[in-house]
């Protein structure tokens, strides 16, 4: 039976050998939303003709500019090491210890220079249920983010900038990860300067500094690979209760090297071992750059705590650990 709305679309993702050339989506991942569009500008004359009020046919160029844009996921506990590379950079994978099964795929910030993917939507046409597949060719990971919030899901968001569509290619066999399971905000812990606290939202966005603009004048629309242009932008925000005066300090007395961790647990069922189904965020070194109390009404009073993770020459910024069964991200 064809399904002839969002509800038989799908997204499949494969790492790409060469920037830009299809690679067949061998990995399946539900999504929430996704915004992938292409980009196409006209270059128009502005050449006067005598007569002419309206701009004439065959007076101006199509101008390719690639595409791209934002994917929505529920962060789940199979499959999402190969976004979580993409939007990193870099990984080493091992087993913990007294695990054979269970698999650490520890993501830190490195070079995007060899990292693509191949992204490919599947889309129903209402008429004819027909599901039409559009494939994202050098699809590089510009901003990144994860979230949870109280009553909800962990989520995890990442947007692309695309070298090119092509809507020739076969739309891939979907293939799900196998048995995999979502994490609730009721699975999430986190400390922050070693104690616990208690957010009722957290929000953790990377931005990569790519300049994705690399035209020239020559005989191809396509633009280069997207490099690193500028300083990768790494923050969040904290939702907490004003419980007591030490969230208002730590934005207060911050100083330059009194910077604070913050760790975000995520934890599953178990794997095998010790090792449970998993996401842990280290950022070493945080500076609060607001979280001051305010009273809008009878309500419990809450501090919107912004931070701005920092790099202290000795620890990754940010350090991701994805602890799953998939023996590769």
């Amino acid at each position: 039976m064809a399904i002839r709305s969002g509800l038989g679309a799908q997204l499949g993702l494969a790492a790409e050998t060469t920037y830009g050339t299809y690679v067949a989506p061998t990995r399946t991942l539900e999504f929430t939303s996704e915004g992938l569009t292409v980009q196409r500008e006209r270059i128009e004359s502005s050449g006067l003709r005598k007569g002419s009020t309206v701009r004439r046919n065959a007076r101006w160029a199509d101008n390719r500019k690639g595409g791209g844009g934002p994917l929505a996921f529920e962060l789940a506990n199979k499959g999402f090491g190969l976004p979580l590379k993409h939007a990193m950079g870099a990984v080493t994978t091992t087993t913990p210890g007294g695990s054979t099964l269970a698999r650490r795929h520890r993501f830190t910030l490195g070079d995007l220079d060899n990292l693509s993917l191949t992204i490919q939507k599947g889309i129903p046409e209402v008429e004819t249920g027909t599901v039409r597949a559009y494939s994202f060719l050098g699809c590089v990971v510009t901003e990144w983010e994860m979230g949870v919030d109280v009553d909800g899901l962990v989520t995890f968001g990442m947007t692309v900038d695309a070298q090119e569509m092509d809507d020739a290619q076969t739309l891939a066999v979907a293939a799900f990860p196998a048995n995999d399971e979502l994490f609730s905000y009721q699975q999430t812990a986190i400390t922050v300067d070693g104690g616990a606290v208690l957010p009722t939202a957290l929000a953790l966005n990377v931005g990569h500094g790519l300049n994705t603009g690399r035209y020239y004048v020559r005989n191809s629309p396509l633009k280069r690979r997207p490099v690193i242009a500028d300083m990768r932008d790494v923050r969040g925000s904290l939702t907490l209760e004003f419980g007591t005066d030490v969230q208002v300090q730590r934005f207060l007395d911050a100083a330059p090297g009194a910077e604070v961790p913050i760790v975000v647990t995520v934890a599953g069922d178990l794997i095998d071992g010790t090792t449970n189904y998993g996401l842990t965020a280290t950022m070493a070194k945080c500076r609060f750059d607001d979280g001051f109390p305010t009273v809008s009404g009878p309500d419990i009073i809450t501090v919107t705590a912004p931070f701005v993770v920092l790099d202290d020459s000795t620890n990754p910024p940010l350090q991701v650990d994805y602890f799953t069964t998939d023996t590769a991200p």
